[in-house]
């Protein structure tokens, strides 16, 4: 069975809610309306032989609007979401997305769409306005998580260091994002947030944002000034983090990854629809290095399916 973990699905509904907010126009140029269809999703699927997708919303649609407006656009996707995957359920698994702008409410909105649509995970942004993912409020959240023994899905957003006059977004895209990835994934673990929750599950996007296995060594090394608010090893942490392999058709990405994911946490993933080709130049290619890549066959059964079925409980 192949799963590509990290699939992105924007509903018509949420393209109505958000059709005149700047922002989402520029990521609405990315992506092919028509995968909004699920039986156009299936039609793909079936001829690249993926078996089934997991259905996240890509959190950057959620930049610049109020906590109130945000709320309504993780209910809206929820709703729709869950609707798909309710009528599809050979094909399609859903996950939440909730804003951490108002834990309460993040709370609120995940339990209502784990009970009411059975999603079997959730994603969050890397940050939001801002705010990490490792505020100390935030510990509230993650506990409700860990009761329903699902995985936190990290998927990349903007930041603010500087501003670049008149500068395309496409770059703060292009490799901010994979960074942002990794330095939330770095606050989690150095801010004792994995610790403190030590049945948490987290899946990075772009195999953990890229830096995190590329430079493995420069983060042990530094650790030692970082883990003042860990007691425990930090294998115990490292060892709930999976990477997904949307790493864009890289090839040489793939053993990079493998050397600190290891088989057991690396999770087949492809960024579709955000491709040219209506998505499917990253599906396509993802999926092509993993298949010709020099590594045993049942590993890369792990890699393509095995895994996610585990993690996801299918």
């Amino acid at each position: 069975m192949i799963i590509d973990f990290s699939s992105h699905m924007i509903t018509r509904e949420v393209e109505e809610k958000l059709s005149s907010k700047e922002s989402f126009q520029r990521l609405q140029k990315n992506f092919a309306s028509e995968t909004s269809d699920p039986e156009e999703r299936i039609k793909v699927m079936e001829k690249h032989g993926i078996d089934m997708q997991v259905l996240t919303q890509p959190t950057p649609i959620v930049v610049g609007l109020r906590t109130e407006e945000t709320e309504e656009v993780c209910r809206i996707t929820n709703d729709a979401i869950g609707k798909v995957c309710r009528s599809y359920p050979d094909k399609f698994v859903p996950f939440a997305i909730v804003s951490l702008l108002d834990v309460k409410q993040a709370i609120y909105e995940l339990d209502r769409a784990v009970n009411e649509w059975g999603c079997r995970g959730v994603v969050i942004g890397t940050n939001q306005n801002n705010k990490g993912v490792d505020a100390p409020e935030n510990g509230r959240f993650y506990e409700k998580v860990c009761e329903y023994d699902i995985p936190v899905f990290l998927h990349p957003m903007n930041w603010s260091s500087y501003d670049l006059v008149n500068e395309d977004p496409a770059v703060m895209r292009l490799f901010g994002w994979p960074f942002d990835t990794t330095i939330a994934l770095l606050r989690l673990i150095v801010s004792g947030t994995m610790e403190r929750h030590p049945t948490l599950k987290v899946v990075t996007h772009h195999l953990g944002g890229g830096m995190f296995p590329f430079f493995s060594n420069r983060f042990n090394i530094k650790f030692e000034n970082l883990k003042k608010e860990m007691k425990r090893p930090l294998s115990e942490s490292l060892e709930r983090v999976y990477g997904d392999t949307a790493v864009d058709g890289t090839a040489a990405a793939l053993p990079c990854g493998h050397a600190f994911f290891g088989t057991e946490r690396m999770l087949f993933g492809t960024d579709y629809p955000f491709s040219p080709e209506k998505g499917e130049v990253y599906l396509r290619e993802n999926l092509a290095i993993i298949k010709s890549w020099d590594l045993p066959e049942e590993d890369k059964a792990k890699i393509l399916g095995e895994n996610a079925k585990r993690l996801l409980k299918l």
